[in-house]
């Protein structure tokens, strides 16, 4: 296989998943440098903490107000009005109980959380009494298996927080009633995703074979790869052109594979299909070009506001399966610049499609196809699969924040105010970590541990590719080794309470070229806009 050749070419930073992981718990993925912590045990604060507590009082708390499908039944019902033999009703529903039950668990909200919890409730109690399989038995058109991918996220978050067998042994009864030709197209293969966890917690081989065969088909024949002449292809070097939300969320499909098989192919595989992305399509921004399909960098491109939930998420796999910290880098920039620009500040609108160069946001101003008002700032669209996921782009932020590290260490993936309690070290004791700074805003990022008496643990540090000069000091002493950008710096040592590591992160301006003679001003993770007059028309 001929790699591309790229300056953002990601690569392995040659962490062994061999040995190093041994102390961490089962089950898992086997070959994953890292890995998430149970949503409850990340505690958000500062300004992140203000805008989770936005999308409650808006769109997230009150996603009805953006019109079908959100003012249904959604998945609580045997059938959702007009959906006979329409999946996309439950792909949209599916994409916003996700993020709905994971704002709940991060706000600690039992509304938000039962209201999420109804719907999943509903599935499990009407499940099929023959075949045991899950969620609207009467749909059978093209697709109609995709949204499980989606909606099946909220069975894995439950079972993280709660550990309740049962939800395991429901989606694992379901999935079995499955064969690999039925997750093999584009789109159902995003199912590869749940067919891996179960095959972890549970052991049960079909699952994984079932997992690895429907690859195999999708990888033999264009036939299951192709969306109207643009072809999913990971592997070579065809710059990727087909419908861009579709490739993010497959892209990460052989490198969960690779983590629960330790087969390098599907890595490489992966790899090279997302470093085609980085070199081709990114845009100012920190989303890629996609307005549907990808697009190609220009000075008038723009993205689809489904990415800023779909790209971070698939690259917080890639960082958590290879331990790569340079990874970390476009999450920041895709959530702080593209997705925070594409949401109104209230949390009660949001644009379908949103780029770099926008100076008009209307109902006339969309120049990307499809329907005219999709740049406009509105609580649902003509079609509402970006109303789903802009619930999902910030609480996968959190989510990632703080990571299981191997050793029973624990890992600072993404920078902002918060908290992670977990146990560490290997007499398993609890502590709290907190990050106290005002990132992105602040070069400062001061870290304290609490724990009631001392543990010995490694705690990685992620440096940014672009924190040029960055240093590491704890209680004052700075670091004996380099710190290096774009590598994890592992602070391994008895913690005491009241341990500070205080952390330096220089965001020297700089100025990178864009088409058309176009400039961008960034700093850190943050790209700049001009202060361009706002003028504001409700209709």
């Amino acid at each position: 296989m001929k790699r591309t050749s790229t300056t953002l070419a990601f690569w392995l930073l040659g962490l062994s998943a061999s040995g190093i992981l041994a102390a961490q718990e089962s089950p898992g993925p086997e070959h994953s440098v890292y890995r998430r912590l149970p949503i409850t045990q990340v505690t958000a604060a500062g300004w992140i903490r203000q805008l989770l507590e936005r999308q409650r009082s808006g769109l997230t708390g009150h996603i009805e107000a953006a019109g079908y499908p959100f003012d249904t039944c959604g998945w609580a019902c045997s059938e959702v009005a007009a959906s006979t033999q329409k999946w996309w009703p439950y792909e949209q529903t599916s994409y916003y109980l996700d993020g709905l039950l994971r704002l709940g668990y991060l706000l600690d909200d039992p509304e938000l959380i039962g209201k999420a919890s109804r719907q999943t409730d509903y599935v499990l109690a009407h499940r099929d009494p023959v075949a045991g399989r899950l969620g609207p038995l009467h749909l059978n058109d093209e697709w109609w298996r995709w949204p499980y991918a989606s909606f099946f996220r909220t069975f894995m978050t439950r079972h993280a927080v709660g550990g309740d067998p049962s939800l395991v042994e429901a989606l694992r009864q379901h999935y079995l009633t499955f064969s690999a030709y039925d997750f093999a197209d584009d789109l159902e293969l995003a199912n590869v995703e749940q067919l891996c966890w179960l095959y972890g917690h549970t052991r049960d081989s079909r699952l994984l074979d079932t997992a690895e065969r429907a690859y195999r088909l999708f990888t033999s024949h264009e036939h299951y790869r192709d969306r109207g002449g643009w072809h999913v292809d990971f592997a070579s070097d065809r710059v990727p052109d087909t419908h861009a939300v579709v490739y993010l969320e497959l892209v990460k499909i052989p490198a969960i594979l690779y983590a629960y098989t330790g087969k390098r192919a599907y890595l490489d595989e992966a790899r090279n299909g997302l470093d085609k992305v980085l070199a081709s399509q990114m845009l100012a921004s920190g989303l890629p070009s996609s307005t549907e399909h990808f697009q190609g960098v220009h000075e008038r491109a723009g993205h689809e506001t489904c990415n800023t939930a779909v790209f971070p998420y698939t690259l917080g796999a890639f960082l958590q399966i290879t331990g790569d910290a340079r990874l970390g880098d476009p999450i920041e920039k895709a959530v702080f610049n593209a997705a925070l620009g594409a949401v109104t500040k209230d949390f009660r609108a949001h644009q379908y499609f949103s780029c770099p160069n926008q100076v008009v946001a209307s109902l006339k101003s969309n120049l990307f196809g499809h329907h005219p008002g999709r740049m406009a700032f509105s609580p649902g669209h003509d079609v509402e699969c970006c109303t789903g996921n802009v619930t999902r782009f910030l609480p996968y932020y959190v989510d990632q924040m703080w990571l299981r590290a191997p050793g029973n260490g624990v890992a600072a993936a993404l920078y902002g105010a918060s908290s992670v309690r977990t146990e560490v070290g290997a007499e398993r004791a609890t502590v709290v970590i907190r990050q106290e700074t005002a990132y992105p805003f602040s070069e400062r990022v001061e870290i304290v541990v609490e724990s009631e008496r001392p543990v010995a643990f490694p705690l990685h540090l992620r440096i940014p590719l672009w924190a040029k000069g960055a240093s590491v000091s704890v209680n004052g002493e700075p670091a004996a080794r380099p710190v290096e950008p774009g590598s994890f710096f592992v602070v391994d040592r008895t913690f005491a309470d009241g341990d500070r590591v205080s952390l330096h992160l220089p965001m020297a301006v700089r100025v990178t070229d864009w088409p058309n003679d176009g400039v961008g001003i960034e700093r850190g993770p943050l790209v700049f806009s001009l202060p361009v007059s706002a003028r504001t028309k409700t209709v």
